[in-house]
C-alpha cells in the first residue's frame, strides 16, 4: 500500500514539475522576451542597439571559477538525476550512479569552499549577499521592471534584490539536496550503519518511511533546481549578455567606474520622498 503510495506521488510530482517548467519556458522565452519585449523597445534596444547595463565592477577569477564549476556538476546532477528516474537509454543506469555520486561529491566541495571564500577569504563578499533595508524597499521596482511596468531597475548593490533571494534559496536548497541524498545511501559504511540510518534513524517511525521522503524531497528539489536555474540562465542572457559571455571568457566586461552612481542617488531620494510621505500620514 505504501509502495503504491510513494509511485503515485512521484507521478503527480512528474505532472506538476514538467508543466511548471513547460509554462516557465513559454512565459520567459516568449512572452517576457518576444510578446512584451517587443511592443515596449526593450528587445531592440538590447538586441539591435546593443544597449546593455553598464557595470562598475568585474567579478574575480576564483568566484567566477567556483560559479562554473558548479554549473556544469549542476548540469551533470540534473541529467543523470534525470536518467536515474526515467532511464531514456539501456545499460546505463550504474554508470549514472557514479557519475551522480562523482559530481555530488565536487558540488559538496564546491559549496563548503564558496562558504569559506564568503566568510573567510580576503576577499570574503558574504554581505554582498545579505538583503538590507534598501534592498527591501527596491523590491517592487525591480519587480517592475522584470515586469515591463517600468523601464528603470533599481540599483543599490553588486546584485538586486531579486538575485540575492535566489541565490541565498540555492545556498538552503543546496544543503537540503545535499543531506537529502546522504540519507538515500543505504550501505552500511559507518559503524555497521548506513548514511540513512545515521541521518534518520533518530526520527520516530521506520527508517525506509523516512527514506522514502527523502527521496521524494530530493527529486521535489531537484526540479525546483531545473527551474530556478532555467530562469537564471534566461534573465543572465537576456538581461545582461556582456556579464554572461564575460562569465564564459567569449568577451571581456567593460567597466565604468560610475555606472551606477546615479541609481544610488535616485533610490535614496525615492526613499526619503517615500519616508516623508509616511511621516506625514
Amino acid at each position: 500500500m505504501l509502495a503504491i503510495l510513494l509511485t503515485q506521488v512521484n507521478v503527480w510530482l512528474d505532472v506538476v514539475f514538467t508543466t511548471v517548467w513547460l509554462l516557465v519556458l513559454v512565459a520567459f522565452f516568449v512572452v517576457h522576451l518576444f510578446v512584451l519585449g517587443i511592443p515596449t523597445g526593450r528587445f531592440k534596444k538590447k538586441w539591435f542597439l546593443h544597449e546593455w547595463p553598464k557595470h562598475d565592477w568585474a567579478p574575480p577569477a576564483l568566484p567566477k571559477f567556483m560559479h562554473f564549476q558548479h554549473l556544469a556538476m549542476m548540469g551533470l546532477l540534473a541529467f543523470s538525476g534525470m536518467y536515474i528516474r526515467f532511464p531514456f537509454f539501456d545499460g546505463g543506469r550504474t554508470a549514472m550512479r557514479y557519475l551522480h555520486y562523482v559530481a555530488a561529491f565536487i558540488v559538496g566541495v564546491n559549496y563548503f569552499w564558496r562558504l569559506w571564500y564568503a566568510f573567510f577569504s580576503k576577499e570574503r563578499d558574504y554581505k554582498e549577499f545579505a538583503i538590507t533595508k534598501k534592498d527591501l524597499q527596491s523590491m517592487l521596482g525591480v519587480a517592475m521592471y522584470y515586469f515591463y511596468l517600468s523601464n528603470k531597475k533599481p540599483h543599490v548593490a553588486k546584485y538586486n534584490v531579486m538575485q540575492k533571494i535566489t541565490y541565498d534559496l540555492f545556498a538552503v536548497l543546496m544543503l537540503v539536496q545535499g543531506l537529502t541524498g546522504i540519507a538515500l545511501l543505504t550501505q552500511p559504511i559507518l559503524f555497521g550503519l548506513s548514511p540513512r540510518e545515521v541521518l534518520l534513524g533518530w526520527l520516530p517511525g521506520s527508517v525506509a518511511l523516512a527514506g522514502a521522503w527523502a527521496r521524494i524531497i530530493h527529486y521535489s528539489v531537484n526540479w525546483i533546481f531545473i527551474i530556478l536555474v532555467t530562469v537564471h540562465m534566461y534573465l543572465a542572457v537576456a538581461e545582461d549578455l556582456p556579464c554572461s559571455l564575460d562569465f564564459f571568457g567569449i568577451k571581456k566586461l567593460t567597466i565604468y567606474p560610475d555606472a551606477y552612481a546615479h541609481h544610488d542617488e535616485e533610490h535614496e531620494g525615492a526613499a526619503g520622498l517615500a519616508a516623508a510621505h509616511a511621516e506625514g500620514d
